[in-house]
Order: C-alpha cells, then structure tokens, then sequence
C-alpha cells in the first residue's frame, strides 16, 4: 500500500492544491481582505483598497475616480500601440479590459465649450501609449509619451491638452480613426509652459519614458510632448509643462479687486469700449485673437484675464469721441490701465496667450503728459512681453506640432508682435534687442494667420460694427508689412550698435556695412512694392509708413557713422558720402506729412515713444 501511495504523494508535491474563495464587490472592504474582491485601480497599483461601507474606495474618492472591479484575472500583457479608447494606463502594466470613462471631480474638469476656440472642441478619445486620471494634488510629474502621432489625413478632432492627460474621452467606445489635435491653450485652470533645451529636464530624457509616474498623492503637472523631434536633422523633442494654476491667496485677492475695480469703472459701457477696440485699434494692431474674445466675452467675460479686459477698455476709450453718446468719457485711460497693470502682475504666474495680448497693448497706452521719451517704462513693459512670449514657447516653430491649427496660427502672429515690440523699444532706449537673431525658429506669419478667428459669426455680431464682421485683407497686408519692416530695422539694429566695433577687424566691418547697403536697396523700392491698400491715401497706413521712415533714419544714422565734425570736414568720409542720399530719399517723407489729414491725426498710432526717434 506504501508503494501505491508514493506515486500519489510525488504528484501532490509537483501539483500544488488550489483553493477558490468566492469574493465579490460592493461591500465595506478592509486591508488583505479576501472575500470582497479590490477595485481595479488598486489592483493595478498593488496598494490597499479599503471601502468604509459601499464604494467607492479611499483612493478613487480622493481622485474622483469611478471605483469599479472587473470579473477575471488581471492581464498584464502590454498595451498594443494605440490604445483602445475607454482604456486607461497607469504604470507599465495594463488591464486589457475597458473600463468605463474616467471623470476627475468637476471642479477638475477642463472647460469644454463651443466658446472655448473659433472651432469646436469635441473630446476625442486620448490617443497614444498612455493616459491617465486623476484629481489634483500632489507633486509627482507625468510624462505622456503617447500625444504625438501620425496624422491619418482624415479630419481632426481637437482638445485640451488637460483632456489627454485627464483621461477624458468620449462617451462612445468605438475607436476614432480622426487625428486628435491637441490645443495648450484651453485647458482650464491650467498653463502649458515650454520646457526650454536648457531646463533641468533633458528633452530628449523625458522622450525616452515609456510609462506614466505616479506619486501616492497624485500629481499636480503634466510633461506634454507636442513633436517628437527629427533625428535625421536633430531638431529636438519639443515639451510643455501642464501645471496647475494654484497660486496664494493674497494674489487672487489682488487680481480679483483689480477685475471688479475695472468692470465698476466701465459700466455699463463695456460692451461699447469692446464696439470701438474693434473699430479703431484691432484693424492697426490686429493682435487680440477676434472671435475667440468676443464669444468669450458674451458667455462670461469673467473669464478673459482682468489684464485684457483692462487694456482692451483703455485702449478703446480714447475714441469715446467717435461714438454717437451723450457727455464725456466718465472714466480716464490710466484708471484702466493702472488696474490692468495691478491684474497682470499676478496674472503673470501662469502666462499664455491671453495674457501676453495684454502686455502687448499695454504697451501702447498714451502716456502722462510729464512723461519723457527716455522713460524707461516702455523698454521693461517690452522686456516683460518677450519674456513671456518665451515661457509659453511662441519663440519655436509651431507647425509640426499636435496642436490646433487655429493655435498655430494666434502663436506665430503674437511672437512677430513681440519681435516687432521689442525692436522698437530698443530703439527708443538704445539698448540691444532682448530677442537674439538666431534664439528663435518661428517662421514668418502669412495672411492666413492673420485671417484666422476674424469673420465674426452671426450671433456675436451685435458685439462689433456691421463693417468690423469680415476680415479685410488691408488690415492683415498692414500687420505682415509691419512684420517686414520690424526684421529689416533688427539687422539694422544689429549692424550699426554693435557692442564690440572698436575690436572688430577692417574686414567684418565692411561686412556689417554691406548689410546696411542691402537693406538701403530694399527701403528704396519699398513704396512701389507695397501693395495698392497700403499706399499713400490709404485709410490707417498712418503707423506704417512712419514706422518705414523711422527705419531709414536709423539706416542712414548706421552707414554715416561716425558723425563727427572731423568726418563733416572729411570728403571721403561716411557722412559725406551717403548724406546726398539721405536727403534725396527724405523727400518722400516730407510728401507723407503734408498728406497727411486730421482725421489720420486722429486714428490709432501706438504709444508715441515707439516713433520717438522721428
């Protein structure tokens, strides 16, 4: 009987006994218990789901997670290359069971409205390797490999940035064959900052993670990829930080008084400053994103950043006079513009597009009648304008980029505002340029960019004049010229002040002097050039035209250096020799003052310091 019992016994040791205990969901769970089955987010994570008395669990409800168990074993295979929509990931391994749609708690929830963008934002499922859900609070970063794909060539969808890294995704399950387009601007109470090549993060680092990091508490940033980079011609991966705006107290308090200050100030005219902003300043200085303000300022102008509202307003009341109302303007420019100012300091925190339109009309406010073209106001307002022009990435090329089409185009026209705005008040102050020539790659704008967000739809057109509903091309021809002149007077800039000339060789001083020629070439032909809307007689071609001459007097200053009277004697001299020329070119300039009328006088011209060289 022995011998019969040992094959029985050896089989017993290579076969372990398995024991079945039927557990089930729903009911109070304590640690290690193993009648009630955990949820599937603590199963992935191996961490203690502890239910008090019905779910959900301890760390959904500190996450606003949906607390749910799938019957079956865990699969642990890696998850294909697309994900399923309705799937989620969190770490390397993966439930290949789709789980319902993941919400975060509403306060979390990005603000997906049709007044969001000029298109509409429809939430497509997050794309890619990875995503991942979650309420904010801790510290942990998040790297989402997976944003970048290869667009499919069939229509695009496009989404807050927030939505992919929330996990958001549409109610239906089926998969999307549409390229999702991310956009870095709607995220609400969010702000994607740029990850610069030279921040502690190495870019090419943050592309090699495979897997989403979370910490026990959560996270409170993001690490978004928008291009993965060429290897071939070792552009770089581009990234952006997607952090939570949570800021002290004292500084909502701040920004909220200057809001409420502003808005006490204009009422109930607001929405007439906002009828005459558009009438007189946006066609000279087409940078406010159109259609995005005004149906955002019709559903909750709460909304639009304090700093923007106030500038919009400043800018506008100037022109109260031009508008059929009774009694004086009850309010002055600097009120506004002092709030404005309050507001944006702590708006600041988290820059974006928004809030860099507002330090770019700030810049134009009219100054005191005390003030003096040497105020250094208006160089450290451009400085703050480049600076956060930089933070939010405008200075990088944006066209291969997984973002809306419409963001591209907002992006590149405000970083050649702020390229034109820092040129010129380096001008005003003779100091070099903050923005260096080659720190940036953003191509130059076209007219498509400027015609996007500008055709007002019906329903917002009671905010605007009925001639202010379409984009004209003379406004958008007036912006890109502005653009041409802008770089033109850079290298002129950089050619006639260059710090180290007394240590230059003869030979690459006569190079910075044949640019100065090249450029001479250019501004002569520019007049028959220009197209037909922007000649002489032309409404509103007031600020460009002596923007062109301004330049030629700086070019002029470059190729007759040294102006000395030992040179005046000289007749081999620089100044000698160009100072015919000068005089015959000014001829021009002396035609486009006489020309011009009152009621060019009387229209939009910027601050005055930016023509202050004249």
């Amino acid at each position: 009987m022995e011998e019969d019992h040992a094959p029985i016994a050896a089989r017993a040791l290579q076969q372990p006994r398995k024991f079945t205990i039927q557990s089930s969901f729903g009911q109070a769970r304590e640690r290690r218990s193993r009648k009630n089955r955990p949820c599937d987010a603590c199963r992935r994570r191996k961490t203690a789901c502890v239910i008090e008395t019905e779910p959900p669990c301890a760390f959904c409800r500190s996450r606003g997670l949906i607390c749910r168990s799938t019957p079956g074993p865990e699969l642990t295979a890696r998850q294909p290359a697309l994900a399923t929509p309705g799937s989620r990931l969190v770490g390397p391994a993966v439930s290949a069971t789709p789980d319902p749609v993941l919400q975060p708690p509403a306060r979390d929830i990005p603000a997906f409205q049709a007044n969001a963008s000029p298109d509409s934002l429809a939430l497509p499922p997050p794309t890619g390797n990875y995503a991942t859900t979650r309420q904010i609070a801790g510290s942990a970063a998040v790297v989402h490999q997976g944003l970048v794909h290869t667009p499919t060539g069939n229509p695009t969808d496009e989404v807050p940035l927030e939505a992919a890294a929330l996990g958001v995704s549409p109610q239906s399950s089926v998969p999307s064959a549409t390229t999702t387009r991310y956009t870095l601007e709607d995220a609400r109470n969010h702000t994607a900052h740029f990850m610069g090549w030279a921040a502690e993060q190495d870019t090419y680092l943050l592309d090699s993670f495979r897997s989403v990091i979370l910490s026990e508490y959560g996270f409170d940033a993001n690490i978004i990829q928008v291009d993965g980079g060429n290897p071939k011609t070792e552009d770089p991966p581009v990234h952006f930080l997607l952090l939570e705006n949570d800021f002290p107290e004292h500084t909502n308090r701040m920004t909220q008084a200057a809001s409420d200050a502003i808005e006490a100030l204009v009422w109930p005219h607001g929405p007439l400053l906002v009828r005459l902003y558009f009438k007189h300043v946006h066609p000279v200085y087409p940078i406010v994103s159109k259609v995005r303000f005004l149906r955002q300022y019709s559903a909750g102008k709460e909304r639009i950043p304090a700093s923007l509202r106030g500038a919009v307003y400043a800018l506008a009341c100037v022109f109260w006079h031009k508008h059929p109302v009774s009694g004086p303007c009850p309010f002055k420019q600097h009120e506004l513009a002092a709030q404005a100012h309050t507001a944006l300091r702590g708006e600041l925190e988290a820059p974006n597009l928004w809030k860099l339109q507002s330090c770019l009309l700030l810049l134009h406010c009219m100054p005191p009648d005390i003030d003096s073209v040497e105020t250094p106001y208006t160089w450290i307002l451009a400085c703050q304008a480049t600076a956060a022009a930089q933070m939010i990435g405008l200075h990088q090329d944006p066209e291969r980029w997984n973002i809306a089409s419409w963001e591209k185009k907002l992006r590149r026209k405000l970083w050649w505002a702020t390229y034109a705005a820092d040129c010129w008040s380096a001008v005003c102050h003779g100091n070099p340029p903050h923005i260096v020539m080659d720190s940036f790659s953003t191509s130059a704008p076209i007219m498509d960019d400027l015609r996007s967000d500008e055709d007002v739809p019906p329903e917002l057109g009671h905010l605007v004049d009925p001639d202010d509903t379409r984009f004209r091309v003379p406004d958008g021809a007036r912006f890109l010229e502005m653009v041409r002149i802008a770089q033109d007077l850079r290298i002129i800039i950089h050619c006639s002040s260059h710090a180290s000339r007394g240590l230059m060789h003869p030979s690459d001083m006569a190079q910075l002097r044949s640019q100065l020629v090249a450029i001479r070439g250019k501004l002569q032909d520019w007049s028959s050039l220009i197209p037909n809307c922007l000649a002489l007689g032309q409404p509103q071609i007031g600020p460009l035209h002596l923007s062109f001459y301004a330049s030629q007097v700086l070019l002029y200053r470059g190729l007759m250096q040294p102006a000395t009277r030992m040179a005046k004697a000289n007749p081999d001299s620089n100044l000698r020799r160009w100072f015919r020329h000068a005089l015959d070119d000014f001829r021009a300039f002396v035609s486009f003052m006489s020309r011009m009328t009152e009621t060019e006088l009387d229209a939009f011209w910027g601050r005055r310091e930016l023509h202050a060289d004249l």
